[in-house]
């Protein structure tokens, strides 16, 4: 009996942990709906069904002040439902929503689900915490470097002389340490990577595919 209990209890805090663990995309699949960028999350909110304070309340999502609260006390509802966030860094308190389509009336949609696209409103009350996906990248990237998706094709582990697939391949890489942004031009940006550890490396490099799938993303410390 006490033995069935202690089982329980692990299979309670790993599912728990593994839902509520802090989360950084890895791969381009981490991010099922890319819509048109980000809104970072400051304050309590509700998600919202219509975008009217009088609809159905879909989620509420408290964000604590203390920066050590495990990231499992800011979902209000059962275990096992996955996080709204497509970044979620507690110890920063840093949490980052998918938006689905430019904000209107003071609304904004986002996605509050990635794996069934499952879409709720919420009030637009910090207009600047929005960022379009090249304004995230801007931010993020050129502050913290970048990392590579996982999941990103061999053939796009090219550095080229231009924006564009038809200009001259002038490097590869392997194993990037390091990326390093410098300018971005619709879906292609201008990096250096630093190779191997050592070999530094510079070109153009595809950041997001025409489907808005990425390729890279800004690297967060966790």
């Amino acid at each position: 009996m006490i033995r069935n209990v202690i089982l329980l209890i692990i299979i309670f805090i790993t599912a728990v942990t593994n839902v509520f663990a802090d989360t950084i995309p890895t791969s381009s699949t981490s991010i099922k709906n890319y819509g048109i960028g980000v809104y970072k999350i400051e304050q309590d909110f509700s998600l919202f069904s219509q975008p009217d304070e009088k609809s159905k309340i879909i989620r509420h999502i408290d964000i604590p002040s203390d920066k050590n609260q495990p990231q499992s006390a800011i979902i209000r509802s059962s275990s096992g439902v996955p996080s709204p966030f497509i970044i979620s860094i507690p110890s920063m308190q840093e949490y980052f929503m998918t938006v689905y389509e430019y904000p209107e009336n003071d609304w904004i949609e986002v996605y509050y689900n990635q794996k069934n696209s499952q879409r709720g409103f919420l009030k637009f009350l910090q207009k600047e915490n929005f960022m379009t996906w090249k304004e995230f990248f801007l931010k993020y990237g050129k502050k913290n470097g970048l990392i590579v998706m996982k999941d990103l094709p061999e053939a796009k582990y090219k550095l080229y002389s231009q924006d564009s697939e038809k200009s001259q391949v002038v490097d590869t890489f392997t194993y990037p340490q390091y990326i390093a942004m410098r300018i971005i031009r619709g879906n292609w940006m201008l990096v250096t990577v630093v190779d191997s550890g050592t070999i530094y490396k510079t070109g153009w490099i595809k950041w997001r595919g025409e489907d808005g799938t990425l390729y890279l993303f800004p690297k967060f410390k966790i």
